[in-house]
């Protein structure tokens, strides 16, 4: 089935589940159950609140059937932004129980005059509260990502647990049987989920691993690492995909981290792969420059459909900031592999000259393929010839030939270019189909 096709099918299957608890309450009321306005919307907001949070971790388990419909890095900002709304809901559910009239002691787990079913709902609001500040707010409490790693896992399903205790106890609404069997099914598959992605994936991850054969330092403070594959055939990707990467004797622990590959995808059955990782986070800046040859590496790929094989065009515009060169290197270095003759169009951003990337290797490139790069720096100095300041339209319109508007565009970099870009282009005409973006970050 077309990518195109599942994105839809999947999107409407995720409303469904999150207010199917609406359709089971409305039509198994139970007798004397209050039918005030402001008390059901109160429950409804609970039901709705509850769905997302038990279908969050569906969108982070890397299910590859959803993954290749929108993209992990799609699924992961959505997961983000759910989690904003689900915790809005389930701060007003509350709220309008006190305007109904119950009493504000109730929220008190403490109170004597609490019942446990009011006191796991609140036990539930506060892990969710502690988790939501702990993530909007970990690079401010100076956390490391592995803690906040950490107490991501441990609170999300606390969440979850609180609150189907909370369900499981309170009458009414909740209290019917069906009502109670859909909470079960929606636990069951968080279960499973979990199950397979904590447990089954990383068995399947252990029987493949990869050797660490060179470490590269790279400009631009970053490091490549070339991986070798163990008593296996190692794996395909698409140019432009990523892999989680996690070192360890074992692949079952919590450390894991997103990198794009920078290798070519015309590799045979085998061969090395490389990752490249610019220095922005705690593991890339003091792990990894000290990973030496021979280090076991687990890699779990590939993913993304930021990649130039699922989206053809006529020629390509790829524009990149910082290490987000690194799908776009891998996206040259596989059409010059090929032979493929397109015109493409690079347009590189950096601070400062020592902070391209790949800036040689990509020169060498220019006289393999159809390959033109433009490097702009924001700090140039005196002797440097080329453009700078910041890729605007300005510069795009320089630069770009006449059908630019037929070109598959692809764009990764830091935040602000990206948020730039994304306004630019679709203002110079070109298609929404044919702008493509990988978010990256710190690691």
């Amino acid at each position: 089935m077309r990518s195109d096709i599942r994105g839809p099918i999947w999107f409407w299957l995720y409303r469904f589940l999150v207010l199917f608890p609406l359709v089971i309450g409305a039509v198994f009321r139970p007798p004397g159950a209050g039918r005030g306005f402001l008390l059901s919307f109160a429950v409804a907001c609970g039901y709705v609140g509850l769905s997302i949070v038990a279908l969050e971790f569906s969108l982070v388990a890397r299910l590859k059937h959803v993954a290749g419909a929108f993209g992990q890095d799609a699924l992961e900002q959505f997961h983000r932004q759910m989690a904003y709304v689900a915790t809005l809901f389930l701060l007003a559910h509350p709220i309008l129980l006190l305007a109904c009239g119950y009493p504000l002691g109730l929220l008190n787990p403490f109170s004597s005059g609490s019942t446990w079913a009011w006191r796991w709902g609140t036990i539930g609001l506060c892990f969710l509260l502690v988790l939501m500040v702990l993530s909007m707010g970990y690079k401010l409490f100076r956390m490391t990502y592995e803690w906040w790693h950490a107490t991501h896992q441990l609170l999300a399903p606390a969440v979850l647990i609180a609150a189907l205790l909370h369900i499981f106890k309170v009458s009414g609404f909740t209290g019917t049987p069906p009502m109670k069997a859909l909470w079960v099914v929606y636990a069951s598959g968080f279960l499973g989920i979990t199950i397979y992605h904590r447990i089954y994936m990383p068995l399947q991850i252990w029987r493949r691993p990869w050797r660490v054969v060179r470490n590269v330092t790279e400009l631009g403070d970053s490091r490549t690492l070339v991986l070798q594959p163990v008593d296996h055939k190692g794996l395909s990707f698409e140019p432009g995909q990523f892999a989680w990467l996690s070192l360890g004797k074992t692949p079952f622990h919590g450390e894991e981290h997103p990198i794009s590959f920078s290798s070519s995808a015309e590799n045979p059955a085998g061969a090395e792969v490389s990752f490249t990782i610019k220095a922005l986070g705690d593991w890339s800046s003091t792990v990894v420059p000290k990973i030496q040859p021979g280090t076991r590496v687990w890699v779990d790929g590939p993913y993304g459909v930021f990649s130039p094989d699922r989206d053809q065009g006529p020629g390509y515009v790829l524009l990149g900031g910082g290490i987000g060169i690194t799908p776009l290197y891998s996206m040259c270095l596989t059409m010059a592999d090929r032979g493929d003759l397109r015109p493409i169009l690079l347009f590189y951003g950096a601070r400062e000259f020592q902070e391209l990337t790949f800036r040689f290797e990509l020169d060498q490139l220019t006289r393999r393929m159809n390959l033109k790069c433009i490097y702009v720096l924001e700090h140039a100095s005196a002797d440097w010839h080329g453009e700078t300041g910041l890729i605007n339209v300005n510069l795009l319109r320089r630069y770009l030939p006449r059908q630019y508007q037929r070109f598959q565009y692809f764009i990764c970099g830091p935040l602000a270019m990206m948020d730039a870009m994304e306004r630019v282009l679709p203002a110079m005409g070109i298609a929404p189909e044919n702008i493509h973006t990988e978010r990256i970050g710190d690691v």
